[in-house]
């Protein structure tokens, strides 16, 4: 076989060669190896969800000012090397708005886990404080936020998150997961992924073979 044929043989093998469909995986909250509800109304707590007469109790996410929810999908272990991420949908289960509201999705910056709250980002093995709490700070979590969609009906919202997923998949930046919050003020209720509605916080992620 000449090497002009041998080129021709190679393009019409690539020409024949079917490209590898996109894949989705979807994760829920319930694949999630890190949550946390934090408010300054008791600082030293790592689950204030749903506030109640006697404190707070895990039966719903209330976000307001001063309230935060924190989230940490482990995507590392669904998605094999030599991906390109195409799109990244995340499903959050809204059950009350008052009135329109606007909800803020940051990327967390830094490291937190064991006995996070609104003060500490962990408690163990050492006691680590946020920059500023409630994970406020410049350094806490990123400037820019990742999304701001307004909600102002109750079912599933669903948020563009692919650029963030991108960036954690490829290693640009660490996975920490997000934080949402109100920071505008307002009230919005959210289904709470430790009580009875479990699975309801969906990350979506299409990729193709790069």
């Amino acid at each position: 076989m000449t090497p002009t044929s041998k080129r021709w043989a190679l393009v019409i093998c690539l020409v024949l060669t079917p490209a590898l469909p996109a894949r989705t995986v979807a994760i829920t909250d319930e694949d999630c190896d890190r949550m946390a509800a934090i408010t300054a109304e008791a600082p030293n707590l790592g689950w204030a969800g749903f506030e109640t007469g006697g404190g707070f109790a895990p039966i719903y996410i209330e976000l307001q000012r001063q309230r935060a929810f924190l989230i940490r999908y482990p995507i590392d272990k669904l998605i094999p090397k030599g991906q390109r991420i195409t799109q990244a949908e995340w499903v959050i289960p809204v059950v009350y708005c008052n009135g329109e509201q606007k909800l803020y999705v940051h990327r967390i910056l830094g490291e937190w886990g064991a006995g996070v709250c609104h003060k500490y980002r962990s408690v163990r093995p050492q006691k680590v404080e946020w920059i500023t709490p409630g994970a406020r700070g410049a350094s806490d979590r990123a400037v820019k936020p990742s999304a701001t969609p307004r909600v102002n009906e109750i079912g599933d919202l669903v948020v563009n998150v692919t650029q963030d997923v991108e960036l954690w998949y490829s290693g640009a930046s660490k996975n920490n997961g997000w934080i949402v919050t109100v920071d505008d003020g307002g009230f919005l209720r959210l289904s709470s992924p430790v009580w009875t509605t479990r699975g309801n916080w969906k990350l979506r992620i299409t990729y193709e073979p790069e």
